[in-house]
């Protein structure tokens, strides 16, 4: 059986959602939006990976910024 697997994938978001996110708090100084941002994205990408079949999906990558 084949195993479908992904190396890397976006983070940032289809509409740069983390990117505005990061801004926010440095504008802000708040990074409560930030945090709850990246959790939602995070999962987001995930269901997005397992919804299109990949059995292995890449966890640990995630940063806020290069």
């Amino acid at each position: 059986m084949t195993i479908a697997a992904n190396l890397g994938f976006p983070r940032i978001g289809a509409a740069r959602e983390l990117k505005w996110a990061v801004e926010a708090a440095w504008r802000t100084g708040s990074y409560d939006d930030l945090r709850d941002t990246s959790v939602e994205l995070r999962a987001r990408h995930w269901r997005l990976q397992t919804d299109r079949g990949l059995q292995r999906v890449p966890v640990g990558d995630f940063s806020y910024y290069d």
